[in-house]
């Protein structure tokens, strides 16, 4: 039986092509639902934006001011997701430009605040300009299962794929907190990872703005050799720096006894967390160094120090993420046709399919969601 949700409030709604013009908002979440991070979204060219809107929706209801802001960028490719569809070895689900609200780069996306009537609102205004733009589909991306649900309830989607699985866990006071659930054996091998690279000569360089530019070029490259072999470019540099304006955006990098970049992590420390977004590891030094282990090991560090409750170590490495302890989260996107097609509808679901099996040999299990 379906649920039918009463959705008594209306909502107003409109479009600004510039963040500059849209009215104040709610506070962000996360660090990729902030204006900063829709702003930097709209001067990339790694994921080829061609165009972005912005939908300010509003209750009508005197409590629900601020109201909430949602993104859209049209994208001609997303690297990422095509990145995604090449490692599930499926056919592309789409030929053309699609509407992401907002980006799948962003590991979080929703609003997860927001009523039924807002999502509800921003979906069917969504949907309306997914037709206008001659968009191939509106994804509405990376939703943890609460928030999904209540989009689909709001908006049933014509497809959802889980695209992977977000990671978090407790800090604690630092490094023993942060093992207590481990078993020996792995907390060992944590451990061990951080001496050996310690005894290599790894220091640890916290950078922000200008120090953190200064490394992107070489992080940039790193993280292409560490994510996208045999796929497309996940990073550019240009998308770096632009991210370097997002609050919290921070540089955990690993550098060697002569002062070179070995590996790091660019993060934000936002909020009660720590988000560990893009890994960039030496991959030709990384046996040698132990790079990200130690890396891992000075994130807990640094999380604990910094005040933080959790940390968030993004996405993939799955089997390792899961052995030291973290909690997994499927991440959602519920896609919307702007008309019923079976064919992208299929191919849809034998890629979201195939991300599960991923998941699943990963874990070497056969229940994802009862393993997370």
């Amino acid at each position: 039986m379906s649920t039918v949700v009463s959705l008594p409030t209306t909502v107003t709604s409109h479009w600004y092509s510039t963040l500059t013009s849209v009215p104040r908002e709610r506070p962000a979440p996360t660090p990729f639902q902030t204006r900063e991070w829709a702003a930097a979204w709209q001067s990339v060219r790694t994921e080829p934006v061609l165009s972005h809107r912005h939908l300010y929706l509003r209750p009508n209801d005197p409590s629900s001011n601020p109201g909430y802001r949602l993104s859209f960028s049209l994208v001609d490719g997303s690297p990422l997701w095509r990145a995604m569809e090449h490692d599930a070895g499926v056919a592309p689900a789409f030929t053309g430009p699609v509407l992401y609200a907002p980006s799948v780069y962003g590991e979080y996306g929703g609003l997860p605040s927001a009523p039924f009537a807002v999502k509800a609102e921003a979906i069917d205004r969504g949907r309306q300009l997914t037709r206008e733009l001659s968009a191939e589909a509106l994804v509405v991306s990376n939703l943890p299962p609460s928030q999904c649900a209540q989009w689909h309830t709001a908006r049933p989607a014509d497809a959802q794929v889980t695209l992977y699985w977000a990671h978090q866990a407790l800090v604690g006071n630092g490094v023993r907190d942060f093992l207590g659930g481990t078993s020996a054996k792995h907390r060992s091998e944590f451990l061990r990872q951080y001496r050996r690279g310690s005894e290599a000569g790894l220091r640890l360089h916290i950078a922000r703005g200008p120090q953190l530019r200064r490394y992107l070029s070489v992080f940039t490259q790193q993280a292409r050799a560490t994510s996208e072999r045999r796929r497309p470019a996940l990073y550019g540099e240009e998308m770096l720096e632009r991210l370097l304006q997002v609050p919290g955006a921070v540089g955990l990098l690993a550098l060697d006894r002569d002062g070179d970049l070995a590996g790091g992590f660019f993060a934000f420390r936002y909020g009660s967390g720590l988000y560990l977004w893009a890994a960039a590891i030496d991959q030709t030094r990384n046996s040698r160094l132990h790079t990200y282990g130690w890396l891992m090991h000075q994130s807990v560090v640094y999380a604990a120090e910094t005040g933080a409750r959790t940390i968030d170590a993004g996405r993939s490495n799955y089997l390792y993420k899961r052995r030291m302890g973290f909690r997994a989260e499927p991440l959602t996107s519920l896609v919307y046709l702007p008309r019923h097609n079976t064919r992208p509808i299929s191919r849809l679901r034998a890629f979201n399919t195939a991300l599960e099996t991923q998941v699943h040999r990963a874990w070497g299990q056969t229940g994802a969601r009862s393993a997370a």
